[in-house]
């Protein structure tokens, strides 16, 4: 770590992050240094001279090194959960009305994009979307994604330049698939929609078959942390279970928001999934996080499946809200 009394964490300012970074959980053995922003290089974590401590970063790329040897583990710490139906779009001429209309269609997306996987795999499970009939056109943020690609699964690669967004609105792709997207700018085009123009009631319903959370992204740091300072990689853990009950009960007062149904929304998701929709608990999200490795796999991003015991550090205290 960087010194005996600071601890350097990169990660996403969040409701369940804010109160780290405003100063508000503190530990008397060490300084908590955060910087704002998910996803550097996990390399970085096992430089001659790392940047970070702990860092935020996709569930894909952080199994993908873990499989491939890197001493890394991860705290469960799940920051970003989102369901997928209301980020599929298409062109309005596409001719597509239904999912099952996306197969011999040009679907622009990122293959190895954690979120990603959760849309495929919704796509495949819950509409009978046969992936490998989808026209797949790829565009990765990193130019060495590797995969080991299903039978008959074929990615037509773009460039990295490329805007995959103003080619779903000229109709160069009949669909997008993609996070990294500001909905209302798409939508306002008036040559996009959404796939499921009902997507809220979608994401409900599939909560309410499989009871899966999709969560995103992880803590991860370096493996020889976990034996030299275990009580401070327990510290850390715990200063991020802290926050999110802060962010957690914060969400409680409407009054911290500009939207006019909040209360609504937030009523409606505390009656379907309770207060904490994603626990930082191994044991209370093991089925959903299984069903990502499984997904993982089938879908040729990760050539085995791996125990959640080696992902991640399990024991911890702190990670379950009443």
């Amino acid at each position: 770590m960087a010194s005996n009394d600071t601890i350097r964490v990169a990660c996403r300012r969040h409701d369940w992050t804010d109160a780290l970074f405003d100063g508000l959980v503190k530990d008397p053995s060490f300084h908590l240094e955060f910087s704002a922003g998910a996803h550097p290089s996990l390399s970085s974590l096992f430089s001659d001279s790392p940047n970070f401590d702990f860092l935020e970063c996709g569930l894909v790329g952080y199994v993908q090194a873990k499989l491939k040897g890197a001493p890394i583990k991860a705290l469960p710490v799940f920051i970003r959960a989102a369901f997928r139906h209301s980020y599929i779009f298409v062109n309005e001429q596409s001719g597509i009305k239904g999912p099952k209309d996306l197969e011999g269609k040009r679907v622009g997306t990122r293959y190895a994009m954690t979120a990603n996987v959760w849309a495929r795999a919704l796509l495949k499970y819950e509409y009978g979307v046969q992936l490998e009939k989808v026209r797949w056109i790829n565009q990765e943020r990193e130019a060495d994604v590797s995969y080991n690609l299903p039978v008959g699964m074929i990615l037509e690669t773009v460039s990295r330049e490329l805007d995959l967004k103003s080619w779903l609105v000229e109709g160069k792709i009949d669909a997008l698939i993609h996070p990294d997207i500001v909905p209302s700018k798409l939508l306002a085009t008036g040559k996009v929609k959404r796939l499921f123009p009902n997507a809220a009631e979608e994401e409900r319903k599939s909560y309410r078959n499989s009871r899966i959370i999709p969560v995103m992204n992880i803590v991860a740091f370096r493996e020889e942390d976990l034996r030299k300072r275990h009580s401070q990689v327990k510290a850390v853990f715990q200063a991020f279970c802290r926050a999110k009950e802060i962010g957690l009960d914060d969400m409680q007062d409407n009054r911290h928001s500009g939207l006019l149904w909040y209360w609504e929304s937030l009523e409606g998701q505390q009656d379907l999934v309770g207060d904490d929709p994603a626990p930082y608990s191994v044991e209370k999200l093991r089925h959903t996080l299984e069903a990502f490795v499984s997904h993982a796999v089938e879908q040729g991003l990760i050539p085995t499946s791996i125990p959640l015991e080696e992902l991640f550090v399990t024991g911890l205290d702190g990670g379950e809200r009443p």
